[in-house]
């Protein structure tokens, strides 16, 4: 049914499209149209074929960047294709004007295939390093690697993303969620409740904070300078194991590390 559905729509595309340019333009009816058959092609190839799945990294790449507002497109190869079955993932996001106004341009935009040739079936490698193009660099060049790409996507979210989630949370809970990262502990201590978070403090940087029970004192435990640094200690003082914190103890805020 897939097949025969893409079949019919591809063709159904182009008569649109040749009647547009023997016309000189499409009606708007025709441009309606035109969208509404991109749009039902693209959730077609983003169905993988028959015995394949995106591998774990690639869905889990995807799922990262959609959360910190950016776009996602899935494209397997489409229903008919007779070779060797391969899946190409793009991610990528439009900077505001005002955060375009430090860069050369606008756009960051990634493209990475996954090819099943020389794979066990239902398998599929990486193929080559990935195209990239970023503010910084808006030429297309060779793509940096997935890691890299989820650093990037989480020190650039949409503005509009909802990036810090706020508990407060037991401390088995939060060990509950994949990569995550403490930015605001509490605990009960001495009839008190003290709290430690990250924050760029003057003259320090991003720093280990701490009120010692008293909420209009911000005393730094520690320097790191920078902000993955501090989140990354904050989080080492709650590891499994580790005796830390007093009663009632909950994690208030934490982020999903790239």
């Amino acid at each position: 049914m897939t097949e025969s559905e893409w079949c019919r729509l591809v063709d159904e595309k182009h008569e649109i499209m040749a009647a547009a340019r023997k016309a000189g333009d499409a009606t708007p009816e025709q441009k309606q149209r035109h969208r509404e058959i991109q749009r039902r092609l693209a959730e077609i190839v983003a169905i993988p074929p028959d015995g394949y799945a995106l591998p774990k990294i690639v869905a889990d790449l995807m799922e990262f960047a959609r959360e910190r507002g950016w776009k996602t497109l899935v494209q397997w190869t489409a229903p008919g294709y007779d070779d060797d079955p391969f899946v190409t993932v793009e991610v990528g996001r439009k900077l505001t004007e005002q955060e375009a106004k430090v860069y050369r341009s606008d756009t960051f935009h990634f493209r990475l295939t996954w090819h099943s040739r020389d794979c066990e079936p239902g398998k599929v490698k990486k193929f080559g390093s990935g195209t990239a193009q970023t503010p910084d660099h808006p030429q297309w060049r060779d793509g940096p690697s997935v890691r890299k790409i989820r650093e990037i996507i989480h020190a650039h979210p949409a503005p509009d993303a909802v990036t810090v989630h706020r508990g407060p949370i037991s401390r088995a809970d939060f060990h509950k969620i994949p990569n995550a990262r403490v930015l605001r502990f509490s605990h009960d201590w001495m009839n008190l409740r003290y709290a430690e978070w990250i924050e760029d403090a003057p003259y320090f940087g991003w720093s280990v904070m701490a009120d010692y029970g008293d909420p209009a004192n911000h005393c730094v435990v520690t320097s790191p300078h920078t902000r993955d640094a501090a989140a990354d200690a904050l989080t080492a003082f709650l590891a499994p194991g580790r005796a830390y914190g007093g009663d009632n103890l909950t994690v208030d805020e934490w982020e999903i590390a790239p």
